[in-house]
């Protein structure tokens, strides 16, 4: 048995409880890994309340946290590119069990060896976030040296991914935050940083040529017009609306994180030769679950939160 946190029915913090909880079943391609680090992303509290409800098969209880840090304990009788005693980082498919436990068991074309240069709580910050910026900005983006570059919510995990990211492809960027993250936002590298709470991003930049919406509503639909033709605009959080691109001649993209295997081994690498550098807002042991998904909602956290799994 295990100990773990999981929810038996959608809601507030409260509805995550501790479970004694068999150790996961390795399948022929799996590896069982125990956990070192968890990460917390928002799409963790999204599902807590309720919001992929129906869309998703989860199991009952369902244990949240897709992103994880740790040590390969068993490998499936498939598995070729892991070994027992490994460190490593994973993100786990949405359909099963996360890493609010002591073990996740994970198909191996997600998880990949921790470079030593990482400790097993930055490798807890990487996974899913790292997968979809890398994914918005280099497949849908088509990103190249000198484009200028907005991203949303700068000082989140996705935006302090994608910032670096951008500036090691050779952008100039732009980035949104409340003024006491502006700072932090230019040691990453941006080039302009926007307060959101005192001034409209669409009245002081256009002619961009990329934007990474990571909030939707009023935000998404006054980004279309901060590019110029042929710009593209690549939102992770709400769907496009086609004709408002068609109308602004720009390419705009609504993306769903792709777990494909050399995509990630393409992101931790970026982290392992230290091109790209990991940051965690805060980290909390496995008890105090129900309040990391409170700092998590408050919408503030600099970097990923991260759960201790030993305590």
């Amino acid at each position: 048995m295990m100990r773990a946190f999981a929810i038996n029915e959608y809601g507030e913090p409260e509805v995550l409880k501790e479970y004694d909880l068999p150790v996961p079943e390795v399948g022929d391609h799996d590896v069982l890994i125990e956990v070192e680090n968890t990460g917390i992303s928002p799409y963790d509290w999204h599902v807590r309340i309720g919001e992929q409800a129906g869309k998703i098969d989860y199991p009952i209880p369902l244990i949240l946290g897709w992103d994880v840090s740790g040590v390969v304990r068993k490998i499936g009788k498939n598995v070729t590119t892991l070994k027992e005693g490994d460190p490593v980082i994973a993100t786990q498919r949405l359909d099963r069990n996360g890493g609010y436990a002591e073990y996740i068991a994970v198909n191996e074309q997600t998880v990949v060896k921790k470079p030593k240069s990482l400790s097993f709580e930055e490798g807890a910050t990487i996974p899913i976030n790292g997968l979809t910026v890398y994914q918005a900005l280099i497949k849908y983006g088509k990103i190249s040296k000198g484009d200028r570059v907005l991203i949303h919510g700068g000082a989140g995990a996705v935006g302090v991914f994608g910032i670096q990211l951008a500036k090691y492809k050779g952008a100039y960027v732009a980035a949104t935050a409340s003024e006491h993250n502006h700072e932090f936002l230019k040691e990453l590298g941006a080039d302009k940083t926007i307060d959101y709470r005192k001034e409209n991003f669409a009245d002081v930049i256009k002619d961009y040529d990329i934007v990474l919406d990571t909030q939707g509503g009023d935000t998404l639909a006054q980004s279309y017009n901060v590019l110029k033709e042929g710009g593209r605009l690549i939102s992770i959080r709400s769907q496009i609306d086609k004709e408002k691109a068609k109308e602004k001649n720009i390419e705009a993209y609504f993306t769903w994180t792709d777990l494909n295997r050399e995509d990630l081994i393409n992101v931790v690498n970026l982290y392992g030769e230290g091109t790209i550098k990991a940051y965690f807002d805060t980290i909390f042991p496995l008890s105090e679950v129900r309040q990391a998904h409170e700092r998590s909602e408050k919408g503030h956290a600099r970097g990923k939160i991260v759960l201790k799994i030993k305590e």
